[in-house]
């Protein structure tokens, strides 16, 4: 784990959305790190752009990166994880930051480091479908794959989302032939109670 991840998952506990390991929402207990015992690294990601996107915080976004534009490309501690605000903004579903990010030349295909997961990853992997489509529009591909050899279609498919679904395989019908890390097609990784997720590929 690196330092990126360290000082996020800890400064975040304090904020009104906590963080996970997988950039969203976590669970959060009276003995778990305060403002006042965090290090320099976990105060600059609670007062950063990642951590506005993640609230879903506009104002403060806009704020931040009207001082700071290099923030848009950037994880605020360091740089080397790869995570920008739109992963963030992507994966939590706030729209108007997303748009926002996008209009200021937010690079909607980076990669992290570790997972190479794009904001249309993180998007398709809790069912954000307007982020997807937003995604989408300003030109992300959908056949880009992350670390486990998954497209966002692969994400979309293993929640269950039909939007998501729906969504991806119009914009790239492709993509339903890629297999993942473990041989297995974005049709093979629908939970066998989501009948009318599975349903959406008989109309692609």
């Amino acid at each position: 784990m690196g330092a990126f991840d360290n000082a996020a998952r800890r400064a975040a506990d304090t904020l009104t959305t906590p963080y996970d390991p997988a950039m969203g929402r976590g669970g959060h207990s009276d003995d778990e790190a305060t403002p006042y015992d965090q290090s320099i690294e976990e105060v600059e990601f609670m007062r950063g752009a990642c951590a506005a996107a993640q609230r879903g915080d506009l104002g403060c976004l806009k704020g931040i990166i009207d001082r700071r534009p290099k923030l848009l490309a950037d994880d605020g501690v360091g740089g080397a994880s790869g995570y920008t605000p739109l992963h963030y903004a992507s994966r939590e579903g706030h729209l108007d930051c997303v748009t926002f990010l996008i209009k200021q030349g937010a690079r909607v295909d980076q990669s992290t480091s570790s997972g190479n997961a794009t904001a249309l990853h993180r998007a398709a992997y809790t069912g954000q479908v307007k982020v997807v489509k937003a995604l989408l529009a300003a030109g992300a591909d959908a056949l880009l794959r992350d670390a486990d050899n998954e497209t966002p279609l692969h994400k979309g498919c293993a929640f269950g989302s039909v939007g998501c679904v729906e969504v991806l395989l119009e914009a790239c019908p492709d993509a339903r032939y890629v297999k993942d890390r473990h041989g297995e097609t974005p049709l093979e990784r629908i939970p066998k109670d989501a009948a009318a997720t599975r349903a959406a590929f008989d109309r692609f």
